[in-house]
């Protein structure tokens, strides 16, 4: 997946040209030197380094055209900036987070953060008008275009670009209409955010009822563009991948990149056959580096700058004189920009059902001072919750009072959406399991954001669940949620040494609840919930005399505590989950039993602060106690507690050990293979665990010196479809076990 994307990046983010007419900008003076920077994704750092050598040789720029990522740079350098902050901001980008459209995981809102654990695949498809829609990119850009806010926020009130320090123009593509689109008046962000849309990567912007992708498609270097500004003299940077050769050309995708490629490279010469005796073409030798290889912008930029100083001896007769480059330097800066009080805050509700939602959850910043990174922060959050294909901002003045201006756009794949998700258990000693789960989520029921969520599950558990989530209150951070559940779920019993199965039930469960919440930050809520249930073990296998094989009716009363900062849930590097819940059954909430039962989850992952680290430890601890409870409930299936299996005590099979006592510790190291700073890669983990852990069905029976000790060494994969792992377990006395797992190195449950 991750391999599909990057050729795609390859094949549009480096493409070709046209010209077309164009509203000439301010007038030009008798020399005016235009540059030109051509599209290539990662290989458009070296734009950066030309643009060093240009202002050390002291050669003003007149007007700039750019596509793509020349688009940024151009942008950039027109807004002011110096290559030299330009090469910093490159250089130390955590670009792999930028083409993610989700925030920091620890900003996700809890209810998102649930989803982490339900093994559900990374793909969503939406329901809409009697059709099933898929997302019209893979990234939406929500990241880039809040980057480009904040980068270019001093020009927010620039509509004309001839007002830059530098007159710029950006070019994007009408994607509908089959034309070239010049932006050089309008929002300065969008409009570079527009012109490099990849197809198929990076989703469509929408700009005055245009659907609007990369530039490169009509014009990857805008020599043309450059000249209808007025520009005499042209300095020309390209920096477009070269075309493979037939020893790559070994699968259907790249015939079709080279296909594609071929087509558009006859165009870009046929277009820098234009070029006089007086323009200069700078080409950087960028050899076989990719248009996604974000994390070499240092090697761009070197490679960029050797290729203008190997140009010098023509270069410098375009340098300016003393005065002619002071007054340059003078004009070229950025603007003052004040940040301000945000007087006030307006939604535009357009595209969005949830405008209601939106301004409950900011509206806290109104009389605050305007802060770009916190406000970043604030969308990412409501983002977060998955409704929407791109929120956006922008400061408005109205009056003598400057505000925010907030527009959200809700995804056009929905209102309705589903995912897949998928879990394997397979011990190669004739047992394995697997469980297949669809989930369909309608949103935006109502103003406040309100959604019902429903769950099918299919083998080891078959069934249906349901929930109503409706958010209320200051921030949108208090909640009701009325939820029920019907499912069967096969439970093997083994003996005491986990070895051998005895027999299989078949428990049948079902209930119905209502759960309120509070959660005042993205990482942690307290809840309570009351439940009213029915369980019933009907045996399918065997004639154990160890478990029940009646029904159970029950009512349940619940007081819990989530934390989860955890940077990812498959394969974390930072940060701790800690679940803890205490379950109060009496007869007088409506059912037949009474007790007491309290569970501790809890997973660490300790930050060592080492930049890129390989090496990351996951230390976690799970116990369940039915701390009081009558004889009845010795049998009751929502006291007891399972282990075994992968990292459960590894080297026993899945849920072979089960009581109303359990205790389970754990310490997993593992090590990822291959480069950690590569955008598109496929991470691959080696691993081993330590584990301690048993289970009892009394109180009294729960002893130190009964714990059982194991241990694994594993493979782990991180697919698009989630995690897989191969491993191998063992425990004391002789239980070993070979594993094939799809699922969550923490492990949890569905």
């Amino acid at each position: 997946m991750r391999r599909w994307l990057a050729s795609i990046a390859v094949l549009w983010l480096c493409i070709v040209p046209l010209s077309w007419a164009q509203t000439a900008p301010s007038p030009t003076p008798s020399r005016c030197i235009g540059l030109v920077l051509g599209g290539g994704g990662a290989r458009g750092a070296a734009h950066i380094g030309v643009l060093e050598v240009l202002e050390r040789e002291h050669i003003p720029i007149c007007r700039i055209s750019g596509t793509s990522m020349g688009s940024i740079v151009g942008g950039m350098y027109a807004a002011g900036y110096s290559p030299e902050e330009m090469h910093h901001i490159i250089t130390t980008l955590d670009w792999a987070d930028l083409f993610s459209d989700n925030p920091a995981r620890v900003e996700l809102p809890m209810r998102r953060k649930d989803a982490d654990y339900r093994y559900l695949l990374n793909f969503e498809v939406g329901y809409k008008n009697g059709h099933i829609i898929t997302p019209a990119g893979v990234v939406q850009g929500q990241k880039l275009l809040l980057l480009l806010r904040r980068l270019l926020i001093s020009t927010w009130d620039v509509h004309d670009f001839d007002q830059l320090s530098v007159p710029f123009r950006a070019v994007a593509t009408d994607i509908v209409a089959g034309k070239p689109v010049v932006f050089g008046t309008g929002d300065l962000a969008l409009s570079i955010r527009s012109s490099m849309s990849v197809p198929g990567a990076f989703a469509p912007t929408n700009v005055d009822d245009k659907l609007l992708v990369d530039g490169g498609l009509m014009d990857n270097v805008p020599i043309d563009v450059a000249r209808s500004m007025g520009a005499t003299e042209l300095i020309v940077v390209n920096v477009g991948s070269p075309l493979l050769d037939r020893e790559q050309l070994s699968n259907p995708v790249a015939v079709l990149n080279q296909m594609v490629s071929a087509l558009m490279e006859e165009k870009t010469q046929r277009q820098l056959a234009t070029l006089g005796s007086n323009d200069i073409l700078i080409t950087p030798a960028l050899g076989n580096m990719s248009a996604a290889e974000f994390n070499r912008g240092a090697e761009a930029i070197a490679i960029g700058k050797a290729a203008a100083e190997a140009a010098l001896p023509r270069l410098r007769a375009m340098s300016a004189g003393p005065e002619e480059w002071n007054a340059f330097i003078a004009q070229h800066r950025q603007r003052h920009f004040d940040p301000g009080l945000v007087a006030f805050l307006k939604v535009d509700a357009q595209h969005t059902e949830t405008a209601d939602y939106v301004q409950e959850s900011l509206a806290k910043d109104v009389g605050q001072t305007f802060d770009p990174t916190k406000l970043e922060s604030q969308i990412g959050s409501i983002y977060g919750r998955g409704n929407y294909q791109q929120i956006d901002y922008r400061l408005e003045q109205q009056d003598n009072q400057r505000g925010l201006l907030i527009i959200p756009r809700d995804k056009p794949w929905g209102p309705v959406y589903g995912k897949l998700g998928f879990e394997l258990d397979d011990d190669f000693a004739g047992r394995s399991e697997y469980l297949i789960s669809g989930e369909v989520t309608a949103t935006n029921l109502n103003k406040l954001g309100a959604e019902w969520r429903s769950t099918l599950w299919a083998g080891r558990i078959g069934g249906l669940a349901s929930e109503f989530y409706q958010p209320f209150g200051q921030g949108a951070s208090t909640y009701v949620m009325p939820y029920g559940l019907i499912r069967n779920e096969d439970f093997p019993v083994f003996n005491d040494a986990g070895e051998k199965q005895l027999a299989e039930y078949r428990v049948k469960r079902s209930y119905l609840g209502f759960e309120t919440g509070w959660t005042p930050a993205s990482y942690w809520r307290v809840l309570a919930a009351y439940t009213r249930g029915r369980d019933k073990g009907d045996l399918r296998i065997g004639n154990p005399e160890d478990f029940f094989n009646e029904k159970e009716d029950y009512s349940q009363a619940k007081v819990g505590l989530d934390w989860d900062s955890l940077d990812d849930a498959q394969f974390p590097s930072k940060g701790a989950h800690v679940n803890f819940s205490y379950n109060f059954y009496r007869p007088w909430l409506g059912g037949d039993q009474t007790g007491d039962v309290a569970q501790l989850k809890a997973d660490w992952v300790p930050d060592f602060g080492l930049a890129q680290t390989r090496y990351h430890v996951l230390l976690g601890m799970y116990a369940s106690s039915a701390i009081t409870h009558d004889k009845q409930m010795d049998q009751f299936f929502e006291a007891q507690s399972f282990l075994g299996g992968f990292l459960n005590l590894s080297g026993y099979p899945e849920r072979s050990l089960h009581g109303d006592q359990s205790i389970l510790g754990r310490a997993v190291v593992y090590r990822r293979t291959g480069a950690t700073d590569a955008i598109f890669s496929t991470p691959i983990y080696v691993g081993a665990s330590l584990e301690a852990g048993n289970t009892w069905q009394t109180k009294s029976q729960v002893q130190l010196d009964s714990l059982i000790y194991a241990g694994s060494l594993f493979l782990g994969i991180q697919t698009p479809l989630g995690p897989l792992f191969l491993g191998y377990g063992y425990a004391q006395g002789g239980h070993n076990s070979v594993y094939l797992t799809f699922g969550s190195l923490l492990r949890p449950n569905p």
